[in-house]
């Protein structure tokens, strides 16, 4: 039984060996130009991330909201046309449906877009009649 697989495994390692030799020099040349690429990409994406750092983040605008400059009343006045919650970034006039979902306790209202925008919040355009 050892003398069939050696007969049959001899032949097909003769041949194994004639195409390594044969493709020798191209199996090389792949192997070469796969291990270049490879470093090459590496060291570009560790002296990329060195090089190219992402600039600091600046913001220009004031974030935090004092509580003494918010204005807070019942809805139920009338002159107020915007709303807005403490929690959000948004404003909404007062009889659009997404103001409806602010929940009471953090509802900031507001007279004038321009009053809202001086806070730091901004138009929702879903609003928009």
């Amino acid at each position: 039984m050892l003398a069939k697989i050696k007969e049959f495994v001899n032949p097909l390692a003769g041949i194994i060996t004639h195409k390594i030799k044969r493709w020798q020099k191209n199996i090389l040349l792949a192997t070469a130009l796969f291990l270049i690429i490879s470093l090459s990409f590496s060291s570009g994406v560790i002296i990329g991330g060195k090089l190219f750092k992402r600039p600091p983040l600046i913001i220009e605008k004031d974030l935090l909201i004092n509580a003494t400059e918010i204005t807070v009343a019942n809805s139920n006045d009338n002159d107020f046309q915007y709303v807005a919650s403490s929690k959000g970034k948004y404003y909404y006039p007062i009889d659009c449906p997404l103001a409806k979902n602010l929940s009471d306790k953090n509802k900031i209202f507001f007279s004038s877009k321009e009053e809202a925008e001086k806070q730091g919040y901004i138009f929702n355009t879903k609003c928009e009649p």
